[in-house]
């Protein structure tokens, strides 16, 4: 274990002892860090929070603080996190509210500098964060999502797998799976087919995704009218059509469905 003189470790805290910690980091007394992971200087580990195998946290990272919500009185609740993550500069996470309760985070992402992920967040894996994206409380992330820089979510929104949201965007609304948002107020401008190629969806099933957003986004029939007539519209059996559907009829706050008319099917997902 290498841990420079200056930085603070809680006795009781679960180091592995192949973990790195550098100068004035502050590791707390609840905290777990699985093996390989390294933790920058003046980085901030604290709460009930345990980091897996092979991280990469930055200086001045601070992960298990307290939630920016009135709500939480101190109770018991957890910061959960995978592996292979890195967490660049000023990235923030914070623990739940709600006692037992967890904000949690897969695996193989990136957080660039400055993105707060609150309380009660779900992250999934393989998704990348550019800086300053902001998740308001309970909010939800698929994965291999691709967020730009200072796009900010509303609390309990959820991010669909394998989404590219622009920079700057302002998303009140769930973001259906594999499409590309943009703009504040935010619209759909495509599907997102490069993302899904170069994530090795099959051709077939990105024609019937293809297909399925012209249905869902362009025919002019609302959501219910889209489900209702689902399996004679749509190739209701292929998975990524399925997990769409399931998507969309899990959705509580609505889902991102007006549309950019300035931009074409064909010029945005080929």
């Amino acid at each position: 274990m290498s841990i420079h003189p200056t930085a603070i470790v809680a006795s009781s805290a679960k180091i592995h002892p192949s973990v790195e910690i550098g100068p004035y980091a502050y590791i707390g007394p609840n905290v777990e860090i699985g093996e390989n992971t390294i933790v920058g200087h003046g980085a901030n580990i604290d709460g009930w929070t345990t980091i897996g195998k092979n991280n990469v946290i930055h200086c001045m990272a601070v992960i298990g603080a307290p939630p920016q919500d009135l709500k939480y009185k101190g109770e018991r609740t957890f910061v959960k996190i995978g592996d292979n993550n890195h967490f660049r500069e000023f990235s923030t996470v914070h623990l739940a509210e709600g006692e037992d309760n967890i904000t949690e985070i897969g695996s193989n992402n990136l957080f660039m500098a400055y993105v707060h992920i609150a309380h009660n967040c779900k992250i999934g894996n393989n998704n990348i964060m550019s800086n300053n994206v902001t998740f308001a409380g309970h909010s939800q992330v698929g994965d291999r999502a691709v967020l730009g820089g200072f796009s900010a979510f509303h609390q309990f929104t959820h991010v669909g797998d394998m989404c590219m949201v622009g920079g700057m965007s302002k998303v009140t609304k769930d973001v259906p799976p594999y499409t590309k948002i943009d703009g504040n107020p935010v619209y759909v401008i495509g599907l997102n087919a490069v993302g899904l190629r170069r994530n090795n969806v099959p051709r077939e099933s990105i024609a019937n995704l293809k297909n399925l957003y012209k249905i869902f986004f362009r025919s002019g029939m609302n959501v219910s009218q889209v489900l209702e007539r689902w399996n004679e519209l749509v190739a209701a059996d292929d998975p990524y059509v399925q997990k769409f559907y399931e998507f969309i009829k899990n959705s509580n706050r609505g889902v991102c469905k007006k549309i950019h008319m300035g931009i074409t099917l064909d010029s945005s997902e080929d």
